[in-house]
């Protein structure tokens, strides 16, 4: 039996064939997503908290990279790999004695 990671199914799994499996399994991008994130939130942050008198305008960008951020942690944290499962090819068949 082949194994799923071997795609071009040529009895050996090479590291092209496994660099998808462990870029999904790793979750590369999103991590990479909220890294950056994180540096941008901290980045403003800073930004705004240096600022003499912030008006109105330079508030509401940071409340919109804020609430950006929260969307962005939530989807992240909620997300999980969906259970794959597997279905048989056998029927189940009943016998009556009739």
């Amino acid at each position: 039996m082949a194994s799923k990671l071997d795609l071009n199914e040529d009895g050996k799994v090479s590291p092209w064939e496994l660099f998808p499996y462990w870029f999904d399994k790793l979750r590369v991008f999103p991590r990479v997503f909220i890294t950056v994130y994180i540096y941008i939130f901290w980045s403003c942050a800073e930004w705004f908290m240096q600022l003499p008198e912030p008006n109105n305008a330079q508030a509401g960008l940071v409340s919109v990279v804020v609430g950006a951020g929260a969307a962005w942690f939530g989807l992240y944290v909620n997300s999980s790999k969906s259970s794959v499962k597997v279905v048989s090819d056998t029927k189940s068949t009943s016998k009556s004695g009739k």
